[in-house]
């Protein structure tokens, strides 16, 4: 999923965390750099500040989870400080992110982006497939038999298909499952 982190964008991931741990994180100021090896830092003095790196964050490439870790990483450094006075990746600060929904990992990881550089490829080519059904659409199911897509809802990966079936009437059907367990009979005559 392509995403530019705007400071508003990182802001409203902060208010969510606030809400869950009563802090005030997002009242923070936030400042961009172009580090490259430096995803993101929490500074303590003066009241606090949270700093990111454009090279990542305004990257459309850059995985949205990632981008969501290294928030909830920084911030996770933001309530180890308020909370218990701590810095650093240590034990309390691995009980924040526990609280927040952060990887406790200090450094970042290749290997979870490209991961997830992956998963959103295959994501993508699900979604095409799944665009290329429409309602008039025979297909075959292993229990039901043949049956017609009378409509479809969702976009994405999460589409459904009203399937009428003879014996069986109307069933509601993941879009993905019918693709990976059912048999294209007939498109229908509305995509000849």
């Amino acid at each position: 999923m392509s995403v530019i982190w705007s400071e508003e964008a990182i802001r409203a991931e902060l208010r969510r965390l606030d809400a869950k741990t009563g802090l005030h994180g997002a009242s923070l100021p936030i400042s961009f750099g172009n580090a490259m090896t430096v995803l993101g830092m929490y500074f303590s003095r003066e009241g606090g500040a949270f700093r990111f790196s454009n090279r990542y964050f305004q990257n459309p490439d850059w995985p949205r989870e990632l981008a969501l870790d290294v928030i909830r990483h920084e911030y996770a450094h933001y309530m180890d400080d308020k909370v218990y006075g701590g810095a650093g990746h240590g034990t309390t600060w691995k009980m924040c992110c526990a609280r927040v929904g952060a990887s406790p990992v200090r450094l970042y990881n290749r290997t979870r982006e490209t991961y997830y550089h992956q998963k959103h490829e295959a994501e993508r080519a699900l979604s095409d497939r799944l665009g290329g059904y429409a309602p008039g659409d025979v297909i075959a199911h292993p229990r039901c038999g043949e049956g017609v897509v009378e409509a479809l809802t969702g976009e994405g990966t999460s589409r459904f298909a009203v399937v009428s079936f003879a014996e069986a009437g109307k069933k509601t059907l993941s879009l993905a499952w019918v693709d990976a367990h059912c048999r294209l009979v007939r498109r229908s005559s509305q995509q000849e």
